[in-house]
């Protein structure tokens, strides 16, 4: 048995963590609070009546636990009694030190994933630290990040992993599509509404939100341009579609998807924007994006969840 914990923000890690566990030869079971997960845990994030709620970083050891939340006690207590009765041979963790190090400490070797952005504050060192493995999901020509440098020895760079195999057959004709995930995005419909007055040449078809679909797959595969948070399951995804694509990087804690969004784009093979493009920019931005050479393959998708399980494979064998 392999025990799989994602964090439940957007719907990034547990797609990941599906298609990493759909190429592995055994038993392997997902924990997390979202409720797709085999094992579904109590949620550790509302406040509580009666909760101090103190210290939650623990002296900067650690990035999230309040002192006497029942949610979080509930939901460590739920994971130590899942480790104690399947007894697994390797716990991957997408992505959270606190679990990493729980399982940890119960003498399960842990794979945990490598993130991009800048991750030198003490708990992500900290968690990297006492992996068996890290999983980077970029290809294995991206230089190793700083934050990862120290850890290079057990470092694994497989390429994007996607749950998508292959591009879809392309779905009815599309100009632009603006593509958000469950993470949510900083962009607002006055902006997109600027820009499509700039751009009257141009159908804007949006997805997420009120119009989020299951399998975008075939409208990326037929859009002429995709624009698109710059999220690591989004850019995989991209990548398998082999859209012409225009990356605008969301805010998210320690900058990475700007790190991702600056990496594509200064390999050819995404146009990225810091901030959202004035109005005026986005004729010339659409243009610039038409004309990419077809780059997306570097982005090694194919076998990438293949590659991750053997990864996990060979430390559940140690």
């Amino acid at each position: 048995m392999i025990g799989f914990y994602a964090h439940h923000h957007g719907s990034g890690h547990i797609q990941r963590c599906r298609a990493v566990m759909a190429n592995l030869d055994r038993d392997a079971r997902l924990l997390s609070t979202d409720p797709r997960a085999d094992v579904v845990l109590p949620d550790d994030a509302p406040a509580e009546s009666g909760a101090s709620g103190g210290d939650p970083t623990a002296n900067g050891t650690l990035h999230y636990v309040p002192h006497h939340h029942t949610g979080l006690t509930r939901r460590m207590a739920m994971i130590a009694e899942w480790i104690h009765r399947h007894r697994p041979s390797a716990f991957y963790v997408d992505v959270s030190v606190e679990v990493a190090l729980l399982a940890r400490l119960m003498g399960v070797p842990v794979v945990t994933l490598a993130m991009p952005g800048e991750r030198f504050d003490d708990p992500h060192q900290l968690g990297y630290r006492q992996a068996s493995a890290l999983i980077a999901a970029w290809p294995n020509w991206v230089p190793v990040p700083p934050h990862l440098r120290a850890h290079s020895g057990f470092l694994h760079q497989v390429g994007g992993i996607s749950r998508f195999d292959v591009p879809a057959e392309p779905g009815p004709d599309c100009d632009v599509v603006v593509l958000s995930g469950r993470g949510g995005t900083g962009w607002t419909e006055a902006q997109w509404d600027q820009v499509r007055a700039a751009c009257p040449d141009r159908d804007f078809l949006f997805l997420g939100g009120d119009a989020f679909v299951d399998d975008p797959m075939p409208y990326l595969s037929s859009a002429r341009v995709v624009v698109s948070a710059a999220g690591q399951n989004s850019v995989a995804d991209l990548a398998v579609a082999g859209a012409k694509t225009i990356l605008l990087p969301q805010e998210r804690p320690f900058r990475e998807q700007h790190a991702t969004a600056q990496l594509l784009d200064a390999a050819g093979i995404a146009v990225a924007a810091d901030a959202f493009p004035a109005a005026g920019e986005w004729p010339a931005l659409l243009e610039q994006a038409e004309s990419l050479d077809s780059r997306w393959p570097r982005w090694q998708t194919s076998g990438a969840a293949a590659r991750a399980a053997d990864v996990i494979r060979k430390v559940a064998g140690q």
